[in-house]
């Protein structure tokens, strides 16, 4: 309930005068019916006169003349001449044709409304979702099913505002229209209102029953729905992997599998759901059908009218809509429950990184940059990804960091664009420590271009410019012909209007890395970063490539994580990693010149045999 009150109190407050505006409409229109019970009842008892009330109609019997009198109401009766009654016919008519018009013009109104605020809070609760998980840090995405977090951000996010307006115009509507159900009930007959009163306790133990087993039951569709949504996704993603082990018909059946699970679990909440309903359902109609009998018998002991009996049955049967409204408000309270806590689970995560409070933008940067003591660790109490690192970079050097694959290569990267904070250490870039340049900047400072290169849905151009949108159209030309992509481009149809992604034209390999590194060209960065991209590239071709970046960013800090040792005979600095430490540092001839991991690598990549070191066989590599 917690949670509800939440969100009652975060998402409501922006919509309140609509809400109210709501549930006024609201309180009118369910009105209705019982102003057509009372309509009804006047129509017989005092318009047409089908009898008149219960002193009258005994004189009547008794051939005396029909006294005056008063209705349960205090209406005044006196018999009506024909004329008279169908004068009185007429205004029932148009009184009901009015109240026809009224509700249906109210409940128009109300709609545009409801479909308004509802739109409104789903743009405002879906778009707070998406930022916070934006901010998220690459951790939480590796922890987190892409499944999963699409449910939570399209199908909780999207089904809370509905629910959410429904629960608060409903209980506030159904409240009343019990309270004004009730009044008028002790109104007509108090004795008979107590009995319809004592069919309550009998929805009480409906509820107390199947209340808890239908939540249960929408928790764990709404648990296995988001693992299914993962499940598809994830098998979808891998569809080279299954089809090159030949295993469709396993996935297959493991669809199945689980789907028949899902399906038999809905069918067993529509079951209950069912059995639910029919119980309130006779509940109500044994209770209305009883207030109809007892009617009767009052009309034959002349202590009640025709149109009284019938206004107090049409009002009973009335008065049990607004409970088996609220009745199913719970069911409504439940299923906002779960969304509200899968959807605070998210906003409640603590962002992972995040701007210091005396966090800077710095007018310039160069591109020094610094490893002191950096140790990471992905867990807390997990292993060292990197351990102890101490770098130290000048801006403008092209450096290469070589190892093992899982050495920490990537990771020295990723660190250096936050995507990760160290566990313990400190990175700076001229000086200053990363945590306290914004984190915005500080991206925008370092261009990454990574081992995969995502393709946005859009043109060419929009891709190769998505890290600097309002790049013109010539800079983006600039660092596609850079990268010789350019002629691949002219190629197509549109050029660089070029349709890409979903619909569009397929980048081959080689194309695709190209585009990467154009779109990191692209930003101006003061540190380029290429997590072993080249290795996608024709070696030839490659060299090209990387000589005219580096011709481009002469004095840019240049960081290379290669499999590609021909990449580092030309770099200022290498670095090389094994098991998450930098194990040696210089330049290639030094390198070369001493036994260790680098001339061991570097013999094996160019198919020399193993030299066997002072102390022993080298490690493998």
């Amino acid at each position: 309930m917690n949670l509800v009150w939440r969100l009652i109190r975060t998402q409501v407050k922006p919509h309140l005068t609509g809400l109210l505006i709501r549930v006024a409409i609201a309180l009118v229109v369910a009105s209705a019916p019982y102003a057509f019970s009372f309509l009804g009842k006047w129509l017989l008892d005092e318009a047409l006169q089908v009898a008149g009330p219960p002193k009258a109609q005994a004189s009547a019997e008794a051939g005396q003349d029909a006294p005056a009198g008063k209705t349960s109401l205090t209406v005044e009766w006196k018999a009506k001449t024909t004329e008279e009654k169908l004068h009185l016919l007429a205004i029932f008519v148009a009184v009901s044709v009015g109240i026809h018009v009224a509700v249906t013009l109210l409940s128009m109104v109300s709609e545009l409304l409801n479909a308004n605020m509802v739109h409104r809070m789903t743009f405002a609760l879906r778009t707070r979702i998406h930022e916070k998980i934006e901010g998220m840090d690459i951790g939480y995405f590796e922890r987190e099913k892409v499944g999963e977090l699409m449910t939570r951000v399209l199908d909780d996010a999207g089904g809370i505002p509905a629910n959410l307006i429904n629960l608060v115009v409903n209980s506030c509507t159904q409240v009343g229209m019990l309270i004004l159900g009730t009044v008028l009930l002790f109104r007509l007959n108090a004795g008979m209102t107590l009995f319809v009163l004592a069919a309550l306790p009998f929805y009480a133990v409906t509820c107390c029953f199947f209340l808890p087993r239908i939540r249960k039951n929408a928790e764990e569709i709404r648990s296995r729905g988001a693992a299914f949504t993962g499940h598809v996704i994830e098998r979808l993603s891998s569809v080279a992997t299954i089809k090159n082990y030949a295993q469709e018909e396993r996935e297959v059946s493991e669809f199945g599998r689980i789907l028949a699970g899902n399906q038999a679990l809905s069918r067993s909440q529509q079951g209950l759901n069912l059995y639910f309903t029919t119980l309130t359902t006779l509940i109500t109609s044994a209770a209305t059908l009883a207030v109809l009998a007892f009617g009767f018998v009052n009309i034959k002991a002349q202590r009640m009218q025709i149109g009284e009996v019938l206004a107090f049955y049409q009002v009973t049967a009335q008065l049990f809509v607004p409970i088996s409204a609220l009745i199913g408000m719970a069911a409504v309270l439940q299923t906002l429950q779960i969304l509200a806590l899968r959807i605070y689970t998210i906003l409640d995560t603590p962002a992972g990184l995040m701007d210091a409070p005396d966090a800077v933008d710095p007018a310039e940067i160069k591109g020094d940059i610094a490893f002191e003591h950096v140790s990471l660790r992905y867990e807390e109490g997990g292993p060292f990804a990197v351990k102890d690192i101490n770098l130290s970079i000048p801006a403008g050097a092209p450096v290469c960091i070589v190892g093992p694959t899982g050495c920490g290569k990537s990771t020295l990267i990723a660190l250096l664009t936050r995507l990760y904070d160290p566990t313990e250490g400190v990175i700076r870039l001229d000086g200053q420590d990363i945590r306290k340049i914004r984190v915005k900047r500080l991206r925008h400072a370092i261009g990454n271009v990574l081992h995969d290169c995502q393709v946005f849905t859009g043109t060419i151009a929009e891709n190769i410019s998505y890290g600097a949108p309002d790049a013109a159209r010539e800079e983006v030309e600039r660092a596609a012909k850079l990268v010789e992509l350019h002629e691949f481009i002219m190629e197509q149809p549109k050029g660089y209007d070029a349709p890409v992604g979903t619909g569009g034209i397929a980048l081959p390999p080689e194309e695709l890395v190209k585009l990467g590194i154009a779109r990191a060209l692209v930003t101006g960065p003061a540190v380029l970063t290429v997590d072993d991209t080249y290795a996608g590239m024709e070696e030839t071709a490659e060299r090209r490539i990387r000589a005219a970046v580096r011709g481009a960013l002469s004095d840019k800090t240049i960081l290379i994580a290669t499999s590609r040792l021909s990449i580092c005979e030309d770099a200022d600095m290498i670095v090389v990693m094994q098991r998450g430490k930098a194990v040696q540092v210089g330049r290639h001839e030094d390198l070369l010149a001493v036994p260790g991991l680098y001339r061991r690598m570097y013999m094996r990549d160019k198919g020399l045999k193993a030299v066997e070191e002072a102390g022993g066989r080298g490690n493998n590599v």
